[in-house]
């Protein structure tokens, strides 16, 4: 079963291998006199990196230090070392961006506000300018700030843009963040000029569709998109800077019709190059809109940009382009390396200890890839959902969940076997990273609530008819039912039938999910999916509605009242962290070999037929 990368590798090799390389003119010309020579310049581009500061790939496979032997990707140290080998062999100008979303993924995030280790890793490997993607927002724009600020007091002064991100003044709930602002430590635009006197601006931007996943940033907020970059480039302009830079964290799709840096580009003149992120599109050819190459370099740190362009005084030209992959045939860079191995020591004696995990501590094994697979079921999704009702049927067994959902744009990475299939609490971690809950323990919490037949037969038409149009975020796995679709029908008239699994005959039986059926159905879901239920409606003009209610129908007025308290005995309410679920639920697997470690089921390899008829 491929990987999230492998699928979007497959799908962006056979799109992006089609478009030509070819001059784009610029809009930026000064009065710079190069007659006698053309200026060349490389940008190394990174994004998406979501705290991967090891390799992608089982924690205790990756070895940085040594080449050859293991089958990790990624890994920051042997950027870092890749980095140096391009400046150290270049003849002219190589600058370094990262365009956002270099938090939230893994245990490192749980640093944020004591090490910022993401942010003291940028530094170390030498970046010229980075901006914010939605998910350094994931805890708020106040914990952004404090952790920005606590970065800067240990030394880390790479410039960061957000050309678009709005501090709110009257309110106090983003005051860390308002004062970066307020003090240059965040900007709008930047220009940055070169040591053969080359003025490139840059400025950051955050797209449309980003922002509309980004809940937790209120009481900031953002400007929209084209609007802000707009700006920017006049600012820009007006400095009499030669070539504009964007790095945007828009993302991109096949269509260029709906594609955001495509949108970007061709409502904004002046933009002469985009360095993007958000999709995790590793492009291997530059993307054009008109005259503006856009490049994207996968994620997790799994690539490594290098596109070089020349200046002749009047335009810009790209010359060359490559996507380097980063695997075990290049040795890490020893600081890093020693750097990152001190931000697991410090996790292990700080936060891991209250949560009673050490980073390196095997979970289970698993007998080959149990991976997600985008835009349709996956083993992984399978296992997730069935994680959630089964260690909420465990803690409560006298009230047992009918069904689960998760949707794939909450499951961020994938269990790869690597060479001994075994997998440590970090790998876990990896796959369900997101949030923080109001326990300040990290993580999305499970809530179950109760909702009719009707309603459970609307998330299967969410897979059907929203995720064709919205991406893969808006794909649910399920646990305890079958979607039976019809592609070929009108929007939102693609589920053809529901049925629901029976324990007690081990079959599928048919859901009667007419409104007539009054019959309230106990479900569980994570917090995040849940607070974004009105979306739904605002998608679908009012034609799916899901609406949790209390087990006697009562509507609930908020996530919070449906949070699933896994400790009733004790005093207010103990949430259970998905993370959590998945690692009680792999830890209850029989140890087949006995070699200590649990050893989850093959059939989580591959999918179970939950949905039937998507891909048809």
């Amino acid at each position: 079963m491929n990987s999230p990368e492998d699928h979007r590798l497959c799908t962006a090799t056979k799109f992006f291998l089609l478009l030509p390389l070819f001059v784009a003119p610029s809009c930026n010309g000064g009065d710079k006199d190069t007659s006698d020579s053309v200026m060349r310049v490389t940008i190394l581009h990174t994004n998406d990196t979501h705290s991967h500061l090891t390799g992608w790939g089982p924690d205790a496979e990756y070895t940085p230090s040594t080449t050859g032997d293991d089958l990790t990707l990624g890994g920051l140290a042997r950027t870092k070392a890749l980095i140096d080998q391009i400046k150290a062999s270049s003849d002219h100008q190589v600058v370094l961006y990262d365009a956002g979303d270099w938090m939230s993924g893994t245990l490192f995030q749980l640093l944020a506000t004591s090490r910022a280790a993401e942010l003291q890793t940028i530094q170390d490997m030498g970046y010229d300018a980075i901006t914010l993607g939605n998910h350094e927002f994931d805890n708020g724009p106040q914990v952004l700030g404090e952790m920005i600020s606590v970065a800067t007091s240990l030394g880390v002064d790479v410039p960061i843009l957000a050309s678009n991100t709005v501090p709110n003044p009257d309110d106090s709930g983003d005051d860390a963040l308002e004062e970066l602002f307020d003090s240059g430590r965040i900007q709008s635009t930047m220009v940055q000029e070169l040591d053969n006197g080359l003025r490139i601006g840059l400025f950051g931007i955050l797209g449309d569709e980003a922002q509309s996943i980004t809940p937790a940033v209120a009481p900031a907020s953002f400007t929209p998109q084209d609007e802000a970059a707009a700006a920017a480039v006049e600012e820009l302009q007006a400095q009499d800077v030669d070539v504009i830079i964007a790095i945007s964290h828009s993302g991109v799709t096949d269509d260029p019709d709906t594609s955001p840096d495509n949108l970007m580009a061709a409502a904004v003149p002046g933009i002469d190059i985009i360095v993007g992120g958000h999709s995790h599109t590793p492009i291997f050819d530059p993307m054009y809109e008109e005259d503006t190459p856009i490049v994207q370099a996968g994620a997790y740190g799994r690539y490594l940009g290098e596109l070089t362009f020349t200046w002749d005084g009047t335009s810009v030209s790209i010359e060359s382009y490559e996507l380097h992959e980063i695997d075990d045939s290049i040795q890490g860079d020893s600081q890093i390396t020693e750097k990152i191995s001190g931000y697991i020591d410090d996790l292990d004696s700080g936060p891991l200890q209250e949560l009673g995990y050490t980073f390196s501590e095997p979970i289970a094994e698993i007998p080959a890839d149990v991976a997600i697979s985008g835009c349709s079921e996956s083993g992984l999704g399978d296992l997730i959902t069935d994680s959630f009702r089964h260690e909420i049927n465990t803690i409560d067994p006298s009230n047992p969940v009918d069904f689960a959902f998760e949707s794939q744009g909450v499951i961020r990475d994938s269990l790869l076997a690597g060479t001994t299939g075994q997998q440590a609490f970090s790998d876990f971690f990896r796959v369900l990273p997101l949030g923080f809950g109001t326990d300040d323990v990290p993580g999305y919490a499970l809530v179950d609530f109760w909702v009719t037949a009707k309603e459970i037969g609307d998330v299967c038409e969410v897979t059907a008819s929203i995720s064709p149009l919205y991406g893969c975020d808006y794909f649910i796995e399920i646990s305890g039912l079958r979607c039976n679709l019809d592609m070929s029908r009108s929007l939102f008239n693609r589920t053809i039938g529901v049925d629901k699994w029976d324990e007690a005959s081990q079959s599928w039986v048919e859901l009667d999910t007419s409104s007539s059926n009054e019959q309230l159905y106990h479900v569980a879901v994570d917090s995040y999916v849940a607070s974004l239920m009105g979306i739904l409606e605002d998608l679908t003009f009012s034609a799916i509605l899901i609406v949790p209610k209390d087990q006697q129908g009562n509507e609930y007025e908020s996530t919070d009242e449906m949070l699933f308290d896994s400790d009733p005995d004790t005093a207010g309410v103990q949430e259970l962290k998905l993370w959590q679920a998945l690692v009680g639920f792999a830890s209850s697997f029989e140890d087949t070999d006995s070699d200590g470690l649990p050893d989850i089921d093959a059939d989580y390899t591959g999918s179970d037929d939950r949905i039937v008829g998507y891909d048809d």
